[in-house]
């Protein structure tokens, strides 16, 4: 592990304009367990740095558009 890796490992980083799952869940009146779905199923995009994963605001606006189109449906809890 280089030493910039390190630092940033050691402190609680958190880039600029960027947010938490848990950040994300609150703003959009979701369980933060539906935002670690969205990411897992790659519908919204994040980052991680480390264990910890960011989602910044062009991801938001870009995942927003993407539900607005109506080309999306969410079939997490559709019968089978």
């Amino acid at each position: 592990m280089n030493q910039l890796t390190h630092q940033i490992a050691s402190v609680n980083y958190s880039p600029p304009n960027a947010f938490t799952p848990l950040e994300v869940a609150t703003m959009l009146g979701v369980k933060p367990s539906t935002v670690y779905a969205w990411l897992s199923r790659k519908e919204l995009r994040g980052n991680k740095v480390g264990r910890k994963r960011f989602i910044t605001q062009q991801q938001l606006k870009e995942f927003s558009d993407y539900r607005a189109t109506g080309e999306y449906v969410d079939c997490t809890y559709a019968p089978r």
